[in-house]
């Protein structure tokens, strides 16, 4: 090309420029985020266009953000940046890429600081709404809307307890207590069981059951007491909870139901026992349900409950 002619092209360049300040900067078009991504640790794909151009220059800067609003800049979080290749338009002129792109993002590739935002959407009760931004070289933010997460079912789980006193003879009172969570809302009330079994965790007898309300969050029972019957062998024994015992609420995860307390039944008088406590055990395996049904069935009566 001739000095002449290369005069006229930059000439033509910059005429374009001052007359559509759009073409001095490339934009997004459109995104296009998928409807729902039910689970952030697999693949999800962005799909987008770009317009505009840059004028002596054959890259741009591309982010893409997760964020509560549309548009908004505030309170989103970087999920990834990255530069693109532009092409030559001639004149000095640089475009991107025609047609639309896609970008592929999971949990484990976003940025550091996306991670534990989407950590959160995933293991919510509920999916929630949130924003797939783009935008180039800090230009028009676009945005498309997206739910992230599934509606979980509730999980039982207990998380603390005591009874006491841990040593008692035949005939004698105890009084436990204990937290139940329920993680993700139940959708009716429930049972938690509570059992007499051996020394292996063996069920022997139920004792009686305990009504939970609906919902979620922690339930707590007070200290309530647990009389035994004066014909109990001596020996040691297990108070088991079971959190659901009759299975009337579909749960994410059923074998983390159970807790237990130890127990000592012994022929010492009474007033030769300490005052002792003993906390609740929850890493016990959960009783199968034919275990659960016999000790239900059970004729003998080794105490009595006096539910609160």
């Amino acid at each position: 090309m001739t000095p002449s002619k290369t005069l006229a092209a930059s000439l033509l360049a910059l005429s374009l420029f001052a007359a559509s300040p759009a073409l001095a900067q490339v934009q997004v078009l459109s995104i296009t985020a998928p409807t729902t991504i039910p689970n952030p640790y697999n693949i999800f794909t962005i799909n987008y266009t770009l317009t505009g151009s840059k004028l002596g220059l054959a890259t741009a800067q591309i982010r893409f953000y997760l964020a509560p609003t549309q548009t908004g800049t505030s309170g989103r979080v970087l999920l990834y940046s990255g530069q693109i290749l532009l092409g030559s338009a001639g004149g000095g002129l640089y475009r991107p890429p025609v047609g639309t792109q896609s970008i592929s993002f999971m949990r484990a590739t976003v940025d550091y600081a996306a991670q534990p935002v989407l950590d959160e959407l995933a293991a919510a009760c509920q999916p929630a709404g949130r924003y797939i931004q783009a935008e180039v070289d800090s230009g028009i933010v676009r945005g498309d809307d997206t739910l992230i997460g599934t509606t979980k079912p509730a999980d039982f789980a207990f998380t603390g307890g005591t009874l006491s006193p841990a040593t008692i003879q035949p005939g004698g009172t105890t009084y436990f207590s204990f937290d139940l969570n329920t993680r993700c809302p139940a959708n009716s009330a429930s049972t938690v069981g509570v059992f007499l079994a051996d020394a292996n965790y063996q069920l022997l007898s139920y004792l009686g059951g305990i009504s939970i309300n609906a919902g979620s969050g922690t339930w707590s029972l007070p200290a309530t007491p647990l009389t035994f019957s004066p014909a109990i062998a001596t020996g040691s024994y297990n108070l088991v909870l079971l959190a659901d015992v009759d299975g009337v609420i579909p749960e994410s995860n059923e074998n983390n139901n159970a807790g237990a307390f130890s127990l000592e039944i012994v022929p010492a008088p009474i007033a030769a026992l300490g005052d002792d406590a003993t906390s609740l055990t929850t890493d016990v395996a959960v009783p199968v349900d034919a275990e659960v049904r016999a000790a239900q069935r059970a004729t003998g009566v080794d105490g009595s409950l006096q539910a609160r």
